[in-house]
């Protein structure tokens, strides 16, 4: 060992978890500068797109648990989105307590300008990247994603 901590396994553990983390934030900051004109937040574009691919109204609940986020966190997300006219609460028809969320022809319209640009993006990003490499790292990021979800609580 010559006492770097990247020789370590803790240090090389540490240096592929913060990369990760970079490369995602780094990627999230450029989707951010790159969209910039849709004034959307990355949760907003997040709910408009899965709102979008539902093909269905959602509940709150399920949208929170589709962005992994809270139920309070997609409350004032979706008070935003209703404000700019983009999503509408609606009485549930089988259960009239709930309200269902439905997505507006104008975010529909956004959602489907964004989206290939932000694939674009991603496929820009990744272009030098041979597809035999992106594929061993989706694998290898599906066995950081198993060991997390087994060291949890």
């Amino acid at each position: 060992m010559t006492g770097h901590r990247g020789d370590a396994p803790e240090g090389s553990a540490n240096e592929c978890i913060v990369g990760i983390v970079r490369a995602g934030e780094a990627f999230v900051a450029l989707a951010n500068q790159s969209l910039n004109g849709y004034q959307l937040s990355p949760a907003a574009r997040q709910a408009l797109a899965t709102l979008d691919g539902a093909g269905e109204p959602l509940s709150p609940t399920e949208i929170a648990r589709r962005l992994i986020v809270t139920t309070a966190s997609i409350t004032s997300l979706l008070d935003t989105l209703e404000r700019r006219g983009l999503v509408e609460r609606r009485p549930d028809p089988d259960d009239r307590r709930r309200l269902l969320i439905t997505i507006t022809p104008a975010a529909r319209d956004l959602v489907r300008r964004f989206v290939p640009e932000i694939v674009a993006l991603q496929a820009s990003v990744m272009r030098d990247i041979p597809e035999e490499e992106r594929r061993q790292f989706v694998a290898v990021l599906t066995r950081i994603r198993e060991a997390i979800a087994a060291a949890g609580p």
